[in-house]
């Protein structure tokens, strides 16, 4: 029986809704089975400076730091929050196209595994919304593992 891959970083990406959270623990298990560090990361959207042009620099810049910091507050929690004692834990807040920047995460921080969270959307709704995690699995440095919660399955 082949010996099963040896993951050192394991990415679970989130948005902090209850279908990304639905893989988190997939990636924890798979995190302390293999000795891996888990890394959780949110991406903040990037606002368009002239979608918001009444609005100042200085309130934006505002914004974009308590954002930030709330997202990071969410992740902390998120990673103290397990089930899984010993678990190394790190997060990471990137802001930017979601997609892209999970790619980037995984390829700066050499990740072995990206685990997330899909609705396996299809036909009009998949092309309408788009995908992250189809745009993720097509162009990962890894292998990536996708979990789609069972109220979305058939």
């Amino acid at each position: 029986m082949p010996k099963p891959p040896r993951y050192r970083r394991i990415l679970w990406p989130t948005d902090f809704s209850p279908i990304a959270k639905a893989a988190l623990p997939y990636a924890a298990d798979m995190a302390t089975e293999r000795g891996a560090d888990l890394v959780l990361l949110h991406v903040l959207p990037s606002v368009p400076p002239y979608a918001v042009a009444e609005i100042s620099g200085a309130f934006l810049d505002r914004l974009d730091r308590e954002t930030r910091s709330k997202a990071a507050a969410e992740l902390r929690k998120l990673a103290a929050g397990g089930k899984h004692p010993g678990l190394r834990t790190r997060t990471v807040v990137a802001k930017g196209v979601t997609f892209d920047q999970i790619l980037r995460v995984a390829r700066r921080l050499r990740c072995d595994l990206i685990v997330l969270a899909t609705h396996g959307r299809t036909g009009l709704r998949h092309v309408l919304m788009g995908s992250v995690a189809e745009n993720v699995v097509r162009r990962a440095p890894c292998p990536v593992l996708t979990v789609r919660p069972p109220k979305f399955r058939s």
